[in-house]
């Protein structure tokens, strides 16, 4: 018999145990990582408004499942929600999160918050155990928030799909990384991988598996694929993963038929084979990237060149990265319906190439610094100046586009209705009575789902907010507040009376009672 491998060969990311005071350093840095995340994303002066897509109709699902009881099935103006046809679990999150802390816009964000600083957490987790590198990690989360694809709509601060999608996507694909290189990875891990497939799927359908064709190409680039074959555990896995998402569709097309149908046209054919939305270039998402839309797009531009020159750990962390970038990237700029949200899953592994190749070229550069070869300091300082100049740049435009360019929302015409009717409702002496028309979405007129949001959270508050879409009802209405934040109905209620509600855009007349003749 041969000399037996040492451990650290056979299990090359496996943890060390350690025997130190929990607090070491590396906690404590990652602690910060998160407590300076938190302050960044999530600390503003005033609630951003609820958003128009799709976040304000996963509110009024979120209210009325409240409201109604747990199910399978999200409704909205309580018939089921074919139009979003997404799994429910998001949205029993956000009803668990009122059901605790209340009907607020807060407590309904909960969720995807808590899943964007879990994302954080994880990402420095994973490269900090892939790479043993605390610097790395902690500039790979940093990348991650930085990024305004992160911090923007659609994403951590809004209560939409995609903070809890990125979450258990990073879950799955970083331990699916770590058992790939594993002889044979253990029944608990596989495990996990499972359930964060799952809750995957049961976040945002197909979408949750699209990053995950980035794994085939790593395992047939690497030559592991006889892994997969040489234990039964990822057998397992493929089965207990395909029967839960088979009883899950099945049971949800049992108790709402009719869903089968429309989630494949809203989340496969809908989106691959024609397009749901305005048409954008075949290259929208790396003008995207070029346009700022992840934080340090030049090192993930040269992240390539970096790969040819990584060593040791750092070479599978970033082969596996880009990857997974490469693959979500190809995907969706072949599908025929483009939005910058559809490439967020593959923003963490963004974030690990560029902090990677961050950190080889920072190598590079110390060892040309140490070498007596000509020019050998010019190239240390180019190196340097690769390294760091992207990631400045990047720290610079994260804080310009969070804190200095005015927000300009999705619907900030009707996301005015959460001041206006913050400023009034608590102190309304009489019924409240919006009259907004609504625009015309695919032949339905009268739809304002950001309104029906704020009305639903004050109906759960106790304060009942009538709606009419005719702008006649200005002129005939009587004992009431008649408020509006359309240009139309503005006009006509402030030529009605004195304005109540101060709020630029919007308009609240009190109209009496006629008297008895």
């Amino acid at each position: 018999m041969g000399k037996p491998l040492p451990i650290s060969a056979r299990r090359p990311f496996a943890s060390r145990r350690s025997r130190r005071w929990p607090l070491d350093r590396t906690t404590l840095i990652a602690a910060l990582v998160v407590l300076l995340a938190a302050a960044f994303l999530f600390l503003d002066r005033a609630t951003m408004p609820i958003q128009l897509w799709d976040e304000s109709r996963n509110i009024v699902n979120a209210l009325e499942m409240r409201r109604h009881g747990f199910s399978l099935v999200t409704t909205y103006r309580g018939a089921p929600d074919l139009w979003n046809t997404k799994p429910p679990l998001l949205i029993w999150l956000m009803a668990a999160s009122v059901g605790i802390f209340g009907p607020t816009e807060g407590a309904l964000r909960l969720p995807s918050m808590v899943a964007a600083l879990g994302t954080v957490l994880l990402l420095f987790w994973f490269v900090r155990r892939t790479t043993r590198s605390t610097g790395t990690a902690a500039l790979a989360a940093a990348l991650l928030v930085l990024s305004p694809a992160y911090f923007g709509e659609h994403s951590a601060r809004t209560a939409d799909y995609d903070a809890l999608l990125l979450f258990f996507v990073t879950a799955y694909l970083c331990l699916l990384f770590l058992a790939l290189h594993r002889a044979r990875p253990s029944g608990a891990l596989l495990a996990l991988i499972g359930a964060a497939i799952i809750c995957a799927f049961l976040t945002k359908s197909v979408a949750a598996l699209v990053p995950g064709l980035g794994v085939i190409l790593y395992v047939a680039l690497t030559a592991r694929w006889r892994r997969l074959f040489a234990t039964p555990g990822y057998v397992a896995l493929a089965i207990g993963v395909t029967v839960a998402l088979a009883g899950f569709l099945l049971l949800r097309e049992a108790q709402s038929p009719g869903y089968l149908r429309a989630a494949w046209f809203n989340d496969v054919s809908g989106r691959f084979e024609s397009s749901l939305v305005m048409a954008k270039s075949r290259w929208f998402y790396i003008e995207q990237l070029r346009a700022g839309y992840f934080a340090a797009t030049p090192l993930l531009f040269l992240s390539p060149i970096a790969l040819y020159f990584a060593r040791g750990r750092m070479r599978p962390v970033l082969l596996f990265s880009l990857c997974i970038v490469v693959t979500t990237l190809v995907t969706f700029t072949f599908a025929a319906s483009k939005l910058h949200h559809y490439i967020l899953p593959a923003f963490p592994f963004m974030a690990i190439a560029a902090a990677t190749s961050c950190r080889i070229a920072l190598e590079r550069a110390r060892a040309a610094r140490r070498s007596d070869a000509p020019y050998a300091r010019l190239l240390a300082i180019a190196l340097l100046m690769v390294a760091v100049v992207p990631v400045m740049m990047g720290v610079a435009g994260a804080i310009a586009r969070r804190y200095y360019v005015p927000f300009v929302g999705e619907g900030a015409r009707s996301g005015q209705y959460g001041a206006l009717l913050a400023g009034i409702a608590p102190h309304a002496d009489r019924p409240i009575l919006v009259v907004d028309p609504g625009f015309v979405l695919e032949g339905r007129a009268h739809y304002a789902p950001v309104l029906l949001a704020y009305r639903e959270i004050w109906s759960a508050r106790g304060v009942a907010i009538g709606h009419s879409t005719d702008l006649a009802t200005v002129d005939s209405a009587r004992g009431v507040i008649l408020a509006s934040c359309d240009a139309a109905g503005v006009a006509r209620l402030k030529a009605k009376g004195r304005d109540i509600a101060g709020v630029r855009g919007c308009a609240a007349v009190p109209v009496s009672q006629p008297r008895a003749g």
